[in-house]
């Protein structure tokens, strides 16, 4: 097991248990690293995800209202029949894009709706490094991964998990540095 996760799954078990200083005494306000940490999700959200999930995360429906009319129905590109992984660095055709498939919205009023509303935290990174973005899965290092479950997590509600991805992120930040 890799230090990284070593130390992502620690604090996201001391969270769970009711400890969440042990292993990030020396932090600075959570909110602080959580703000960061997220702001950076945002962006690699906004241009791995919301092509397909939407600007907030509200599904399909969303994304394609940042379309022109005449090109939001997707299947004219997107046709079912089409391979689903089609990676950027392999030529393809402008009707011949990956199938798109429904993609889900990514967090919803109605608690346990979405994936990440409940979700174990590794097996929701886990999930997403394997199977996003859909045209090229895997193409993200893993720290970007992280961000992105911190991301969803926060989305839905689930702020103190969040957190404690973000602060274990600093913490590794802090170790490779010294």
């Amino acid at each position: 097991m890799t230090s990284h996760l070593r130390t992502r799954l620690l604090a996201i078990m001391a969270l769970v248990c009711g400890v969440p200083g042990v292993l990030i005494a020396a932090a600075p306000p959570a909110e602080d690293t959580a703000a960061t940490y997220l702001s950076a999700a945002e962006e690699l959200y906004a241009w791995n995800c919301s092509v397909c999930h939407g600007a907030t995360g509200g599904g399909l429906a969303e994304a394609k209202l940042a379309f022109p009319a005449d090109h939001r129905d997707c299947s004219r590109c997107h046709r079912p029949s089409n391979r689903v992984v089609q990676p950027l660095s392999e030529p393809f055709n402008d009707n011949d894009m990956f199938s798109i498939g429904e993609p889900p919205k990514l967090h919803n009023a109605e608690a346990g709706v979405a994936m990440a509303a409940m979700a174990d935290p590794v097996n929701l990174h886990a999930y997403i490094a394997a199977t996003m973005p859909r045209y090229d899965p895997g193409r993200l290092d893993d720290e970007d991964y992280w961000a992105l479950t911190a991301l969803l997590l926060d989305m839905n509600g689930r702020t103190e998990e969040s957190i404690a991805i973000a602060r274990a992120a600093e913490a590794e930040e802090a170790e490779e540095a010294e």
